[in-house]
């Protein structure tokens, strides 16, 4: 049986985030029409990126690593609220999320994708994985994690997760995590 639950329901948004309507995820959208998706890549405060193992029974992409934490949005739930909920959901975290850590919106034929950064000292010990869709989390250098995360048909997050580093990393928005090529 397959981890996605494809009852759950979603608001629907047009370009501009404007909710228009609402469906089962199940239920096909229409040209024009978008849901919204959260990821985020968690650093520890050494550099080491934080990634997911996505369970075998996935409809999408079974065992594949993954960004640290990521889902859709339900409906009712902010970009915020629904990556709060994912968190906590997949990983037992309780980081808060502002506006602030967004720092990216990407558009796709039908989702919006919302990307996060976000920084914890939290040990691997500490997080509580929701096996329904997580098989492990581990801390991987950001040369490990890229070669981790380029998977044939998957998109390998390069982008996402420079940019990321980037968020977090302002005032010195390299500082050596990403000189050695990636």
């Amino acid at each position: 049986m397959a981890a996605d639950r494809l009852t759950e329901h979603w608001d629907i948004y047009n370009r501009q985030l404007q909710v228009v309507g609402h469906r089962q995820r199940k239920e096909t959208l229409h040209p024009g029409e978008y849901h919204l998706v959260v990821n985020a890549f968690i650093f520890h405060p050494d550099g080491q990126v934080l990634l997911q193992q996505r369970t075998a029974d996935k409809l999408n992409f079974p065992s594949c690593w993954d960004c640290s934490v990521g889902g859709s949005v339900l409906a009712g739930e902010t970009i915020e609220t629904g990556m709060h909920r994912e968190m906590h959901e997949e990983l037992g975290l309780d980081l808060p999320v502002t506006a602030a850590n967004n720092y990216w919106l990407r558009p796709y034929s039908h989702w919006i994708e919302a990307w996060f950064a976000f920084e914890t000292t939290t040990p691997l010990d500490n997080l509580t994985l929701q096996r329904s869709e997580v098989q492990r989390a581990a801390f991987f250098s950001p040369t490990v994690a890229h070669s981790h995360l380029k998977q044939i048909g998957f998109n390998a997050y390069s982008l996402e997760l420079r940019r990321a580093w980037e968020h977090l990393n302002k005032n010195h928005p390299l500082n050596g995590w990403f000189s050695r090529g990636l």
